[in-house]
């Protein structure tokens, strides 16, 4: 991508940053990132992951280290040796709790209970900075999702645990990208965004279909708000009206692609899509080439599957197209 822009573009804008996985390569080659998400877990990872330059300090925890441990590992040392309490992951996602989901087991509930409990204890006694609450909850995100009982998104639980379940919940320190730059984390809706950041390039990576992100990871939204809302259905989902996106509605996913790139302040703009997507690439082409010079780069792949064809689900074929729209606005 560095060969398509000007060397003089430093700010680059990830509007849809899931876990900032982009993000965090573009930290790697010297751009100053800001990343936007409207899912709380997905800030709270790259508040940490993007935000951060240097691990916390955690100078007004009062937890003696041991031997030649640093403050962080005397930290995560104390939290991964709680002992576990029954909560609201207990309750809502795991066997023994009251609907019997089987997201975690028992005993992996417990733990981020009380591990989640005395992160929250800890900030309300302003005894962490943002930066440290951040990095905590980062921290336990990515340690429950590595324990999770599913295929690969929180839309089901399989039925049996397996192997990687059955292990315990450890946390472990995550590691970060030192930059000379200071880079930006919000937790809103692009659209209501983009026109307020000051970017170069932007890069937008929305949903294809009509399937909603946040009922693929609304447990990891629960741990990290901690909010105990009132969950339902097999798979225990929170309540999303306010997270869902107009890129899963037909008739709106154009419209709304079209108004992001007029509003946007940035030079270039790529668009990550692929051909089984609710809009044509056609009709892509079309929007963007309003507003400037538009290349496509494609790629055939493999397609991903989290499970099986079934009944209510069956895939169209064994590879999609992905493709990578470029614009250089006038």
């Amino acid at each position: 991508m560095r060969r398509r822009i000007s060397p003089d573009c430093r700010v680059f804008f990830d509007v849809f940053a899931g876990t900032g996985v982009v993000g965090k390569h573009f930290k790697q080659q010297g751009f100053r990132v800001v990343a936007n998400d409207i899912q709380y877990y997905a800030y709270c990872l790259n508040r940490a992951y993007l935000g951060l330059n240097t691990e916390p300090r955690f100078s007004e925890i009062p937890i003696k280290r041991q031997g030649r441990d640093s403050r962080l590992e005397a930290v995560l040392a104390y939290l991964n040796g709680l002992p576990g309490i029954e909560g609201f992951v207990f309750e809502s996602y795991c066997p023994d709790g009251a609907q019997g989901r089987m997201y975690f087991t028992n005993v992996n509930g417990l733990r981020c209970d009380a591990i989640r409990t005395q992160i929250e204890n800890w900030w309300e006694s302003g005894l962490l900075t943002e930066s440290e609450y951040y990095y905590l909850l980062a921290i336990l995100i990515d340690g429950m999702d590595r324990v999770a009982n599913t295929a690969s998104v929180y839309a089901a639980y399989l039925k049996q645990f397996k192997a990687t379940a059955r292990k315990p919940l450890h946390l472990n320190p995550i590691p970060l990208i030192w930059s000379q730059y200071k880079h930006k984390a919000f937790n809103e809706n692009g659209t209501d965004l983009i026109g307020r950041v000051h970017c170069d390039v932007l890069y937008m990576d929305p949903p294809y279909n009509q399937r909603q992100y946040c009922t693929n990871y609304h447990v990891l939204e629960t741990i990290a708000k901690y909010d105990r809302p009132k969950v339902y259905g097999i798979t225990g989902l929170r309540p999303h009206a306010d997270q869902k996106s107009d890129f899963c509605r037909k008739h709106h996913a154009l419209p709304t692609l079209d108004a992001m790139v007029r509003d946007t302040l940035a030079r270039y703009v790529f668009l990550s899509y692929n051909s089984e997507g609710l809009m044509a690439k056609k009709d892509i082409l079309d929007a963007l080439s309003q507003y400037g010079h538009v290349e496509v780069v494609s790629h055939d792949h493999t397609r991903f599957r989290a499970d099986q064809d079934r009944a209510n689900r069956v895939y169209k074929a064994d590879r999609v197209e992905e493709f990578l729209f470029c614009l250089e606005k006038d």
